[in-house]
């Protein structure tokens, strides 16, 4: 790959990475989102072309056909269920579902890195975007007037909440937040260089910063959690054999304090109403099991429409997944958590083994997973922007440093057994 080509492609992949987790939501109502989605098109159809052309030993169909095929089943299936279900045209609701095109992200990396793009660029390009979107966060945090967004009638009131303990808080960008909190944590501990070290103080004040502007208790305790959990259950194969005995022990705990969590639940502020939606959504799974209600759209109905004001399935976790993609996305959405996960999991087992340490960015990566599947009945965030991203840098990535790491794809056993 030409230098020139290599410069222009980097510079897209930083405007991607942006996009996907959510740094152009303060400025111009998220339209960056848009130019993000239209730009990893670009980039897909440029690497599925051009490995078509030159790369005989790649599994083009599989890469270039799979992503279609799950964005184009939720997308359809959403937005038709949606329109019949509500009684409104299906188009809305099928540009109101357009996250989910991130996903083309996956077979991009692997594409373009067959084409020579190292995984190292790759890297190096992810980690200078999410300090660029910390950065940008900062900086709207105090460009914009909390109070007054928080009042308006525009899209900003969405970003910004309230209440008497933490005033006015711009929403962060989480995913990225988590992430950089995790990769520049490991690389303080894990560079040999002091002046190595020194450099990744920066970003552990930027991040420690926004933390204590957001002071988001739950998601930081999820996130220690996490990197508890990494040492007796995650670091080594033999160890993840502990989570056969310890899983049934944790459902069996659950089970013992859910009555106090339902109590908990039923008594805090607001509860009356999380009540009312959980039951709204949870009969309304019952009655469409398969796809669920659909995906809504400001421009045809909303769900608050259909179902009242104060009715947010985004709210609702793993329920609110039921309500809008049925059982079976709910059944997907799981694969997909999983599946992400062990690939992870996989992969830092292996490059543990051949190089002695952590892969730095594929471990923020898996902390992130972790933290997230901890949280899976509550907040199920794959479902979303930023954690489509994730997924999709996720498996792609995975699949780059397979490869890098000399762990022979099947197209290429193939090709060596028939040459």
């Amino acid at each position: 790959m030409r230098l020139s080509v290599k410069s222009i492609v980097g510079f897209l992949f930083i405007l991607i990475f942006f996009a996907g987790y959510q740094g152009g939501k303060y400025f111009a109502n998220n339209r960056f989102q848009e130019v993000g989605l239209a730009l990893t098109f670009l980039l897909f159809f440029y690497g599925a072309v051009f490995t078509a052309l030159t790369d005989r030993t790649i599994r083009w169909s599989w890469w270039f056909w799979s992503a279609p095929l799950i964005v184009g089943y939720v997308m359809l299936s959403s937005s038709a269920a949606f329109a019949l279900n509500a009684g409104v045209p299906i188009m809305p609701s099928l540009f109101a579902s357009r996250e989910f095109l991130i996903l083309f992200l996956a077979p991009t990396l692997y594409f373009l890195y067959r084409l020579g793009f190292a995984v190292e660029d790759m890297h190096r390009l992810f980690v200078t975007s999410l300090v660029i979107i910390i950065l940008n966060y900062i900086l709207s945090y105090h460009r914009v007037d909390l109070e007054a967004a928080y009042f308006s009638t525009g899209y900003m009131s969405y970003l910004v909440t309230y209440d008497e303990w933490r005033g006015y808080r711009l929403k962060p960008p989480t995913f990225a937040l988590i992430i950089l909190t995790c990769y520049a944590s490991i690389r303080l501990f894990q560079d040999g260089s002091a002046l190595r070290k020194l450099l990744w103080v920066v970003p552990l004040l930027l991040v420690g910063y926004v933390w204590s502007l957001i002071m988001a208790r739950s998601q930081m305790a999820t996130v220690a959690m996490a990197m508890l959990l990494y040492p007796i259950f995650l670091s080594r194969p033999n160890r993840a054999n502990l989570l056969v005995l310890v899983v049934p022990v944790g459902l069996m705990l659950l089970l013992a304090a859910g009555s106090t969590l339902v109590d908990a639940f039923m008594n805090a502020e607001g509860a009356d109403v999380r009540a009312k939606a959980y039951v709204i959504a949870w009969q309304t799974a019952l009655e469409h099991p398969v796809i669920g209600f659909g995906q809504s759209s400001g421009y045809s109905k909303t769900y608050q429409d259909v179902f009242g004001p104060k009715f947010f399935p985004d709210d609702l976790g793993i329920v609110g997944t039921a309500f809008k993609y049925g059982f079976l996305g709910v059944f997907l959405y799981l694969f997909a958590n999983f599946y992400v996960l062990s690939r992870l999991i996989k992969t830092n087992w292996y490059y543990r083994k051949r190089h002695g340490v952590h892969h730095p960015l594929i471990w923020s990566l898996l902390m992130m997973m972790t933290a997230l599947t901890l949280n899976l009945i509550l907040n199920p965030g794959l479902a979303y922007m930023q954690g489509l991203t994730t997924a999709a840098f996720a498996v792609g990535i995975t699949a780059c440093l397979y490869e890098d790491m000399g762990l022979v794809s099947r197209a290429r056993r193939v090709v060596a057994t028939t040459s």
